[in-house]
């Protein structure tokens, strides 16, 4: 039945693996966890239970950008899909709110703080809601490496429905910690839990580490030089960001940085500018990236260790979802632990000044650098780098995979020249 509808709806000829566990659960009326990477098609494991359940769906999902391509990907295929956020008017969502009570729509995708708001309580409480999606389910945990605090009212909300939904939750990164969370805080019941696709074979993963900063600026260039087609640099600081978008145009790279100090209209011009191929490279803060559905991305090259192994994959993981080759670049800098370090102090001294306990803050500080000790792990382990990614999300695949990934530096005995 479910790849009747796959084949109707999304002309799809199967399943991607794993994908179909996932919606027979659904379907089956089970609460769900299902983590899944970024490109391995979570998106349509909520979409197609909505519509074979023809009632009304909630997804909740944490960007406008986001809302919006899925929106728009469901109506051309003539799904009955809407949303509603900030950038609509008053007379708008109200017309969006129409179709949704007289059942012309189905699929309504919110925002946490939308979903949580008095208008909107009042309203779904009216409704018989039959399935509530958590998009980026791993915003709700502190372990996670996005936490927002909105997503911890979800479950508040969900239970002054009607009747309680289905919860399925999605996220493309979360370790066995994020994944007790996400089921303890959004109040699941005896869910199905599937982690599937960690495992990505047409990634090639590379780490050069100790990387002086004039050594690091050189690689960046002549690994971008040699690689054919568009790619994503992220950097840690806004700073750095706008040094090697500089650096990379004038080596006759076209090139743009792309970060939270840019203002909003421009930096949706530089994604759609990016998106439509003008430039080869944006080079980004970890402002850039969620949401973004770009096939062709051949590297995704990190100039800087990432806070956090979760944070890395899913940055790496826009590379490739093509399925061709592409490649995952980790550049790193002794520099690097000192910025963090300082980061993350400065999170702490963020938290006193707003109000937190010094037992609270420091709890916080504790889970920052346990996550950063993993991706020190994963850079100087010496190990496949694939197995330690596989491992750190408990993907059963770690159990099974080859000795040898064949895709990654260490496997392949790959070094830079003056490493010998």
């Amino acid at each position: 039945m479910p790849k009747t509808y796959l084949q109707k709806h999304f002309n799809f000829a199967d399943f991607r693996p794993g994908q179909r566990e996932i919606v027979e659960a659904i379907v089956a009326g089970k609460d769900v966890v299902a983590l899944m990477p970024t490109g391995g098609g979570k998106s349509l494991c909520y979409q197609l239970p909505a519509i074979m359940s023809g009632k009304l769906s909630i997804v909740i999902s944490p960007l406008i950008a986001l809302m919006k391509d899925q929106v728009d990907a469901l109506n051309a295929r003539g799904i009955g899909a809407t949303y509603v956020n900030s950038t609509l008017t008053n007379e708008e969502s109200a017309r969006r709110m129409d179709d949704i009570r007289s059942g012309k729509t189905k699929i309504f995708y919110i925002a946490p703080e939308r979903f949580g708001s008095n208008e909107f309580r009042k309203e779904f409480s009216q409704m018989d809601v039959h399935m509530v999606a958590v998009d980026e389910a791993h915003c709700v945990s502190q372990w996670g490496h996005d936490f927002r605090p909105d997503y911890l009212k979800i479950k508040q909300y969900i239970n002054l429905l009607k009747n309680r939904p289905l919860v399925a939750a999605f996220t493309a990164t979360a370790t066995p910690e994020v994944k007790d969370d996400i089921i303890e805080r959004l109040g699941l019941e005896n869910p199905q839990v599937f982690i599937r696709g960690f495992d990505r074979p047409n990634l090639k993963f590379f780490v050069q580490k100790d990387l002086k900063p004039r050594e690091r600026q050189a690689e960046l260039l002549r690994v971008i030089k040699s690689l054919e087609g568009s790619g994503v640099v992220y950097a840690l600081t806004r700073k750095y960001t706008e040094e090697i978008a500089a650096a990379l145009n004038q080596s006759g790279i076209s090139a743009v940085a792309y970060h939270a100090g840019i203002d909003g209209e421009k930096r949706n011009k530089i994604q759609n500018d990016f998106m439509e191929n003008r430039y080869k490279v944006i080079v980004a803060t970890i402002a850039f990236g969620m949401g973004v559905d770009k096939a062709d991305i051949r590297y995704v090259i990190h100039s800087g260790m990432p806070a956090s192994l979760e944070g890395y994959y899913q940055e790496a993981g826009r590379a490739g979802r093509d399925g061709e080759t592409a490649y995952c670049i980790l550049l790193h800098s002794k520099r690097d632990n000192a910025t963090h370090n300082f980061l993350i102090q400065s999170t702490r001294r963020d938290m006193l000044a707003q109000g937190k306990s010094w037992d609270e803050a420091t709890k916080i500080i504790d889970i920052k650098y346990d996550r950063l000790d993993k991706i020190k792990e994963y850079v100087h382990g010496g190990r496949c780098r694939r197995k330690i990614i596989l491992k750190y999300f408990d993907d059963p695949a770690h159990k099974t995979s080859k000795e040898s990934c064949s895709g990654c530096d260490v496997c392949m005995g790959w070094k830079r020249k003056n490493e010998g």
